[in-house]
């Protein structure tokens, strides 16, 4: 029951502990054609060689370029972070999602939602599924490999391009939520992202025949449906 387009405050209480404050805003409802900005980037997987360079990016990248082009209060600035995987180096291990991923991104995380997919360091991780809640509406027994999620006019499809999970299922699943965005009037732009690359010049092992297979599903989308 909250409004749209409304900041709101908070704070988490666990046991008798109590978070500071923290504040969020809601999304819009497209027919406000409200503005807004996404942030998209992945990898962030602690590089020994460069140990705090995720906290450089959020700190002295993401949050100093909003502030300096918009404000402060990063929420009324900021819609979403979409991470397409690698979040840690290795998802398994619990240390590193607290010391490699929440603790670097402490400034930026407690004010705007994060939807991330799964990379192949995840290694489909039940700290993953802890730590995020995301859109149960992929098909069932695969609620939260594969999502969508709507902000404003923006339809946003969370894929998964790891085996075993990169299956035809997915694939009939997309094919079919891209039939409804394309009748939807509430929806006018479409952005997917899911972890490996179809063709790459810097991770060629990586490449990906499946991901070949979504861009198909979305371009043709494009084509007949006129949607970007």
């Amino acid at each position: 029951d909250l409004s749209a387009f409304t900041t709101y405050h908070y704070r988490v209480k666990t046991g008798t502990a109590f978070s500071e404050t923290y504040s969020f805003k809601t999304p819009p409802h497209a027919a406000d054609h409200e503005d807004f900005h996404i942030i998209a980037m992945s990898d962030m997987q602690r590089d020994w060689q460069n140990p705090e360079k995720f906290q450089e990016v959020i700190e002295e990248g993401v949050i100093d370029f909003l502030e300096e082009e918009y404000g402060e209060d990063i929420e009324e600035h900021l819609a979403m972070l979409l991470m397409p995987g690698d979040l840690v180096v290795t998802g398994t291990t619990y240390g590193q999602w607290e010391n490699d991923f929440f603790g670097p991104a402490q400034k930026l995380l407690p004010y705007v939602p994060v939807y991330p997919v799964l990379g192949n360091h995840e290694y489909n991780s039940t700290y993953y599924f802890q730590y995020f809640k995301l859109p149960e509406n992929g098909s069932e027994g695969y609620e939260e490999h594969w999502w969508h999620k709507d902000y404003g006019n923006v339809r946003i499809i969370g894929l998964d391009s790891n085996d075993p999970f990169s299956n035809q299922t997915q694939l009939d699943w997309l094919a079919e939520v891209l039939d409804s965005t394309c009748e939807s009037d509430s929806v006018d732009f479409v952005i997917a992202e899911l972890h490996h690359p179809h063709k790459s010049e810097l991770w060629t092992p990586g490449e990906s025949d499946y991901t070949g297979e979504v861009i198909a599903q979305l371009e043709q989308f494009s084509t007949d449906c006129g949607k970007p």
